[in-house]
């Protein structure tokens, strides 16, 4: 008992410090180099993906938790116990859960709680997962009942909570995600776009950088499966980000966005670059080491 409550405090310290790391990394790249606060946030996250592309190597940040959950590729029908299981990181605690969604006319706790529902099982397909209701239910630590009178109400306003059996009933549709994506290519801004799909601008701000990156590396000459590798997305979020890019690629809007797209595809690209210099320094020591 003793040692386990000793490894999970020092698991705890060791997520605390890399939240200080990556404060001071924001810092250092604001104040030092003299971007934005937000081009400080997109570096931040760009060399965390780089470096932890690996969801089974990446650290857990701060508010989220490891869940294992049933893979997207499980056809419906099939046993759960039968079924393959992933492994996702969630982040059940976000700034922006306190604030009120000016769509959602309910007390602040169903807001957040809705806000919670919505990211989690985003998060969960993005990694090539599907959270059940179930789940859902014992993450956020109400009953089933509960979780399913919210993905009815939600579907009333459009949104579709992108569970297992909403997912395999539905197939896979328009997802907000790519509706974000041409939203944003056709000329609106962040802030119209969430209010257009009823997110928070925070995620519609993490469809658009992930999209942006997988263009700057397209236009590269990097395949599909390099941008996944690259990036740390899934297969098939990288297919749908490239399906939108092949639509707009040849349009005058796209072009409008070409600048965005640069700057933030240049970022990571440049993240990545300085992996493989450290890994090619750090292989270069060991073998001399070897020899020595």
């Amino acid at each position: 008992m003793k040692q386990s409550t000793l490894k999970c405090r020092e698991a705890q310290e060791q997520r605390l410090k890399i939240k200080n790391i990556g404060q001071q990394m924001k810092n250092l790249a604001q104040h030092g180099i003299g971007i934005s606060p937000w081009e400080a946030e997109i570096l931040v996250e760009t060399i965390e993906e780089v470096y932890f592309n690996d969801l089974e190597l990446r650290q857990i940040r701060h508010g989220q938790l490891k869940y294992s959950c049933l893979s997207a590729a499980e056809p419906p029908g099939k046993p759960i116990a039968d079924c393959q299981m992933v492994s996702v990181n969630l982040t059940l605690f976000d700034d922006e859960d306190d604030k009120e969604l000016s769509w959602v006319k309910k007390d602040a706790s169903i807001s957040k709680r809705w806000r919670r529902l919505l990211r989690i099982s985003a998060e969960a397909r993005e990694q090539e997962g599907l959270l059940t209701q179930e789940d859902l239910a014992q993450i956020l630590s109400c009953d089933v009942r509960t979780i399913r009178r919210d993905i009815a109400q939600l579907q009333k306003l459009e949104i579709v909570v992108p569970t297992r059996g909403t997912i395999k009933d539905i197939g896979p549709g328009v997802s907000h995600r790519t509706l974000a994506i041409r939203l944003w290519l056709e000329g609106k801004e962040p802030s119209e776009v969430a209010l257009r799909i009823k997110h928070s601008l925070k995620a519609v701000e993490n469809y658009l950088e992930k999209f942006k990156r997988v263009a700057y590396l397209r236009r590269k000459g990097f395949t599909e499966f390099e941008i996944s590798r690259t990036i740390g997305i899934s297969a098939g979020a990288t297919k749908t980000f490239l399906e939108i890019f092949n639509e707009f690629k040849t349009k005058a809007l796209f072009k409008n966005r070409m600048s965005e797209i640069e700057i933030v595809g240049a970022l990571h690209y440049q993240a990545q670059d300085e992996k493989k210099d450290s890994t090619m320094s750090k292989t270069f020591i060991n073998a001399k080491q070897v020899t020595q």
